[in-house]
């Protein structure tokens, strides 16, 4: 997607932060802070990167602020009251927008009859993209004013935009499940924290769900979200988000398992 402007429509578009949290986030963030050239600040929450995270911020002329982690939700939440403006783009450190999409979203919101737009992922998976695969839309842009983070989950986290909100067609390139290996390693750490909110909840372990939530999973992945157009790595991956929704059962079965026989639960997921 490429959108071009004069410059005169260029200086009258309205200012727009940036924000992101990262730790560590070196191997994409060039590319992420590149497709974003024109922002008015980049504020980067770092939470102790020990890569080259913070030099390559520094290069892009980012505001960079050292916060001890708080959880997601928490962090994103600090980081937005950071922005000096009150429309913001929020971009985790594996999230690329295409070219010309930041003038796209400033032209839409010079309009001013709006407080937010939806923008959908391109899950990059194996180093491409997932083709016929249904992008899920996600509230990256917004008033400042008129928003707030959910600060009670620990994750899969979301903020709440007041209406009217709008949608473009403009697909963020998301790197973070490239690989199985790394989309693994995320996914056993974001079931955990999923099993722990569901038990804050008050929502416990279910054997029917742990004996059919996978294969229920692998149907709504693979055939509902057309994930078999993709070959081989649309089966790979349906299986892996399949999985995902089994291991927060299992973890949820484990706690209780182990509360039950007096074991000391923290102690055992450390």
């Amino acid at each position: 997607m490429i959108s071009r402007f004069s410059m005169t429509e260029r200086n009258s578009l309205p200012k727009v932060s940036v924000y992101l949290i990262t730790l560590n986030e070196g191997r994409h963030l060039d590319e992420v802070l590149s497709s974003v050239k024109g922002a008015d600040e980049i504020v980067l929450v770092d939470s102790g990167s020990t890569d080259d995270t913070l030099e390559i911020a520094e290069t892009h002329g980012a505001r960079i602020i050292h916060q001890s982690w708080l959880g997601y939700a928490k962090q994103k939440a600090f980081a937005l009251e950071q922005c000096k403006n009150d429309w913001v783009i929020n971009l985790d450190g594996d999230e690329v927008l295409p070219e010309g999409a930041f003038e796209t979203i400033q032209h839409r919101i010079a309009q001013n009859d709006i407080n937010g737009i939806y923008l959908a992922h391109d899950d990059i998976f194996m180093g491409h993209s997932l083709p016929g695969h249904r992008h899920h839309r996600f509230r990256r842009v917004y008033r400042k004013s008129k928003s707030h983070w959910n600060t009670s989950t620990k994750v899969h986290e979301h903020i709440e935009v007041e209406p009217p909100l709008t949608h473009l067609p403009i697909d963020v390139k998301h790197y973070g499940y490239d690989s199985a290996h790394g989309y693994m390693d995320k996914l056993n750490k974001y079931s955990l924290l999923k099993a722990k909110q569901r038990e804050d909840r008050g929502r416990h372990c279910s054997l029917a769900r742990v004996l059919l939530i996978f294969p229920l999973m692998f149907i709504k992945f693979y055939f509902i979200r057309r994930m078999f157009l993709a070959g081989w790595r649309g089966f790979i991956k349906a299986n892996i988000d399949a999985f995902h929704f089994f291991l927060t059962e299992a973890k949820l079965y484990e706690r209780a398992y182990r509360r039950k026989r007096g074991d000391d639960v923290e102690k055992s997921e450390r």
